[in-house]
């Protein structure tokens, strides 16, 4: 069981069968919960469990389990004729779970595209076991459609967001930084309207057909996250822009691909979500949420020795360098925005002891304020694109 998918060979300590038989692995970054899902490919499992169990769980009665698709910390089984088990080696969090369990969330949902899960099992408050009712996943949806619902679905759960928390939104890429010291550094204001919501974490590939309907399969954070952070609240935006990274490392990058993600998601979503400030590169937008992205794909590829998706994040962090360096002239120009309120300043001081006459002073006050408008303008207009 060495080579197993989820082992998290790069920084594990110790063995499989211990840290199975202790339920606990330890790793160079900390400690964590694991899970043998071995057990779950047995019926009789199904029949006897209490513990962290929620839902309908204890109703289930299951008779068959067949194995669907296992990779990484995932595994997907068919129970009976009736329902879809996503089983997590390695929990990370409760947030598929909570979407169900709590019913305010689940009613905003029940018109969505979002397939909710209807029994499950813990491990110290982490989803190991979420049991949906029974889907197949398709490669049939086009990702206009996924962009498009994933918008429905956050815009559904807006009235249960929460305020703009960018400090710890930052302090999740010191994390991260501080874990794997990229040679970047990246900190990024977000305005008002920029915030927190339950998450969804939709991945492009794990899209469900039930009932002859397509549904979008909610998902927990990575192992990297729950190892190297909280499980604070993101803005929507970043839950669309992880959406995207998935997408780009499937079917490589396409610009085509990128509008159309961003366009449908915008359409579908709150207008203060994505207007010109929400996705401004110098307050943050799209790009901050690429970078945390991309870290993180950083540190699942050092967790799982993984040596192409190493290269790779380390090939697009190299671009961060650029993008910096053009956020830097940004903001010389604008301290011309200061340099031009000073000079009023000045000007209005100066006819005020009579250092200077009136005309002089309203000149001076006049290139003041040409040279604050200019730099914000410019400021603005030279604003990198959030594609």
């Amino acid at each position: 069981m060495e080579e197993a998918s989820w082992w998290p060979r790069g920084l594990a300590r110790g063995s499989i069968d211990d840290a199975l038989s202790n339920q606990e692995l330890t790793t160079k970054w900390g400690k964590l919960s694991c899970f043998d899902v071995r057990e779950t490919m047995k019926p009789s499992w199904w029949n006897k469990q209490e513990n962290g169990c929620w839902g309908s769980f204890s109703k289930l009665k299951i008779e068959s389990v067949k194995v669907i698709y296992q990779q990484g910390n995932h595994t997907l089984l068919q129970l009976d004729e009736d329902y879809t088990a996503l089983v997590y080696s390695i929990p990370t969090s409760d947030s598929t779970s909570m979407l169900a369990r709590k019913s305010a969330w689940a009613t905003a949902l029940e018109s969505t595209s979002i397939l909710l899960p209807v029994a499950g099992m813990t491990i110290e408050g982490n989803d190991a076991v979420v049991v949906f009712p029974r889907f197949d996943l398709t490669s049939d949806a086009d990702i206009q459609w996924i962009s498009t619902s994933l918008g429905l679905a956050q815009a559904s759960l807006e009235p249960f967001s929460t305020p703009n928390d960018q400090n710890r939104w930052n302090q999740r890429l010191k994390s991260v930084e501080d874990a794997l010291r990229p040679n970047t550094l990246w900190r990024a204001p977000h305005t008002k309207h920029t915030v927190g919501l339950p998450a969804l974490r939709i991945h492009p590939s794990w899209v469900g057909m039930t009932d002859g309907e397509m549904k979008l399969i909610p998902m927990n954070q990575r192992v990297s996250e729950h190892l190297l952070c909280g499980a604070e609240r993101l803005p929507a935006l970043a839950e669309l822009i992880q959406m995207e990274g998935r997408w780009v490392e499937m079917n490589g990058y396409s610009r085509t691909d990128i509008e159309s993600m961003l366009g449908a998601w915008s359409s579908a979503t709150p207008s203060s979500w994505s207007n010109k400030k929400a996705l401004s590169t110098v307050l943050g937008g799209a790009w901050i949420w690429r970078y945390y992205d991309v870290l993180f794909s950083y540190a699942e590829a050092v967790l799982y020795d993984d040596k192409k998706g190493l290269e790779s994040a380390k090939s697009w962090l190299k671009d961060v360098t650029r993008l910096q360096a053009h956020l830097g002239v940004l903001r010389v120009w604008k301290s011309g925005v200061w340099v031009g309120i000073t000079t009023m300043v000045v000007a209005y001081y100066g006819w005020q002891i009579d250092s200077m006459t009136p005309s002089f002073a309203i000149g001076v006050a006049l290139a003041g304020a040409l040279l604050s408008f200019a730099s914000n303008r410019m400021y603005w207009w030279k604003d990198p694109s959030p594609i």
